[in-house]
């Protein structure tokens, strides 16, 4: 074991001789197997270690009692414990994020918090080699491209560190059973509540019994072969961007025809690219806003505009793409908005510089071609149309449904993030939501054999008045 962890801490330059590591240790198998690898090498590589362990107030007394089992243990090998008690069922809620996303959260600032204070260059996290597994399912399922399907690195930002990544879960807890160090189990690791565990305790089992009963390494395998397409392609774009970028003093300018000429696998990392080194992060930018860039590109006019999350802006100019980043004071006070839609005249939106335009057609000219255009039956409409930002207690039948639904939970099904809501605009009359812009309309407008007269919307983003 210990043969295996020093190969992968060596393979992957995870530790230098000299370092201060934090260690995050919840009192399980996989996190006193790390904190007990990393004591059992500490000489070797002078090392000063600190341990980290959070209760989530989520189990009661077995979480406290947790916490003091983490205590003895790390005092018992003359580790410096930090022990942080925090509400994380309480914070997620107020966030509007799962349990998950919020323990997460606090787990990596107290992380930061202790290494910033104790001077410490590393920080050790006890994911293993069915965590990896775990996690390209879960990806997979959910639709992921090759850096989601790389899952799990063995070293992050050259400061998060993973090494027990090639290591198996049953290697851990025999590791635990021969040194006696009884680590603390916890029961909701068990239950089938969470899709992580389903995975774990049904689909895999699964698999390994009906398909491939090296599922673990098949995967584990895969995922380092991604790995390294994935650094190849990470240089090229790294290549291409810095040939066809400017930075300029607000923000990056993409030369358009350069652009134009690259494949569409290029197109997307070297917007993702531009798009993180103006935010810093990806977060909250998903595959549906790297390609909403790519056809407001392929649908070229000066002038057009695409408003991102984390108050990013891509704009068109004469020959440059231009990632922008919005004053968040100014984002923020959007505030609300309506305007009345007259049939066969352009109404614009200064709010989101953008127009909406409306005309009467007929049934035989009706052609989809984007997001951002619907037909619906004019009969169906009630009173005068008007385009507005959202409302507390709007509610709408999306097309296909039946039944109405919020669209605060329509957002969250969307993941859209929480300050772009309001940027979304919403055409409605005065029976409700015909249409929540570039998402989704109303059942109740759809056309049909009896529609006699169509109204086309049309909405265009970044339009000067």
């Amino acid at each position: 074991m210990i043969e295996k962890f020093l190969n992968t801490v060596n393979k992957y330059n995870l530790i230098e001789k000299g370092e201060k590591i934090v260690i995050g240790v919840s009192g399980g198998p996989d996190s006193i197997c790390l904190l007990h690898l990393l004591w059992r090498i500490r000489n070797e590589y002078d090392l000063k270690l600190f341990v980290v362990h959070l209760n989530h107030q989520f189990r009661g007394s077995e979480a406290e009692e947790d916490a003091e089992y983490v205590k003895k243990f790390s005092d018992n090998l003359g580790i410096k414990p930090y022990i942080f008690s925090i509400d994380i069922a309480s914070y997620s809620k107020k966030k509007g994020i799962t349990f998950e996303e919020a323990g997460r959260e606090w787990r990596y600032r107290l992380f930061d918090d202790v290494a910033k204070k104790e001077g410490a260059s590393k920080i050790a996290i006890a994911q293993n080699k069915n965590d990896q597994a775990e996690t390209i399912l879960m990806r997979l399922m959910r639709g992921a491209g090759l850096e989601g399907l790389t899952a799990i690195d063995y070293k992050r930002n050259e400061k998060i560190i993973r090494p027990l990544l090639n290591i198996t879960r049953r290697e851990i807890e025999n590791y635990c059973l021969y040194y006696k160090l009884n680590p603390r189990i916890d029961k909701t690791n068990l239950e089938t509540i969470y899709t992580r565990n389903k995975i774990r305790l049904e689909l895999i089992p699964y698999i390994e019994k009906n398909f491939n009963s090296n599922i673990i390494d098949t995967l584990c395998r895969t995922a380092d072969i991604l790995r390294d397409d994935r650094d190849y392609l990470n240089k090229m774009t790294n290549e291409i961007f810095n040939e066809i970028s400017q930075i300029c003093n607000n923000g990056i300018s993409l030369d358009t025809n350069k652009f134009r000429t690259l494949h569409i696998s290029m197109q997307r990392r070297v917007i993702r690219k531009a798009i993180e080194k103006l935010k810093g992060n990806l977060k909250e930018i998903g595959l549906v806003h790297i390609e909403k860039v790519i056809e407001l590109v392929k649908n070229y006019k000066v002038g057009l505009r695409s408003d991102l999350p984390g108050h990013i802006i891509v704009e068109l100019g004469y020959n440059s793409i231009n990632v922008k980043k919005q004053n968040e004071k100014i984002q923020s006070r959007l505030g609300e908005f309506e305007y009345s839609i007259k049939i066969g005249e352009s109404v614009y939106i200064k709010e989101l510089n953008s127009i909406v335009e409306s005309s009467i057609i007929s049934k035989e000219d009706i052609c989809f071609c984007g997001k951002n255009m619907i037909f619906i039956d004019m009969d169906k409409v009630k009173g005068d149309l008007i385009i507005r930002n959202r409302k507390n207690g709007d509610r709408f039948v999306p097309l296909g449904m039946k039944g109405s639904k919020k669209l605060k939970d329509f957002f969250i099904d969307k993941k859209v993030p929480k300050d772009y809501r309001d940027r979304i605009p919403i055409v409605c009359d005065e029976q409700g939501i015909i249409w929540v812009v570039g998402y989704r309309m109303s059942e109740k407008y759809k056309i049909n054999s009896d529609t006699v007269k169509v109204i086309k919307l049309v909405y265009k983003e970044g339009c000067i008045e």
